[in-house]
């Protein structure tokens, strides 16, 4: 009769073939997904995933220069201006140069954006809450500490050969 051997401990944190197959499938049906779950309202405005992050953060964080934006977004300085420019003529966002160094520019929202960023928010939320109903704590943690190491190594902050 065969006797069990404990896994060893590289065994047991060994990749499984079919988990790596199936989040290498999921990913292109999520962000098809999350660019799906923008209201129809918005979608209709033109206004993108990455602006409506935008509008989302500066709602949560108040006015920032957009260096702070590029920052908070993960983003660089150019590639929120050019996020920013078309909330601008939307009426969604305004710029303001400061008092003491007119180089300096923050953006905020505006009024007519900022019951639109709460409605997103509640969105989000609710999409989210959804999926972690079910879930106990350690679950639920484990969930957000894999999107983080994954967001991690996809955007290079965590080294492909790091442990």
């Amino acid at each position: 009769m065969a006797t069990k051997t404990p896994k060893s401990k590289a065994a047991e944190s060994a990749v499984d073939d079919q988990t790596v197959f199936d989040v290498l499938r999921i990913l292109p049906d999520l962000s098809r997904a999350l660019g799906r779950s923008v209201p129809l309202e918005i979608r209709r405005e033109g206004i993108s995933v990455a602006q409506m992050k935008a509008l989302v953060h500066l709602a949560q964080t108040g006015p920032q220069t957009m260096s702070e934006l590029a920052s908070g977004l993960r983003i660089t300085t150019p590639s929120a201006t050019g996020l920013i420019n078309p909330l601008v003529d939307y009426g969604y966002v305004e710029r303001n140069r400061e008092s003491k160094d007119r180089r300096v520019v923050t953006v905020s929202l505006r009024e007519s954006a900022k019951d639109l960023s709460q409605r997103l928010v509640g969105l989000r939320r609710a999409q989210i809450e959804k999926v972690l109903e079910g879930m106990d704590g350690k679950q639920q943690r484990a969930f957000v500490d894999g999107l983080k190491r994954l967001a991690g190594v996809f955007s290079g902050e965590i080294a492909l050969n790091a442990k």
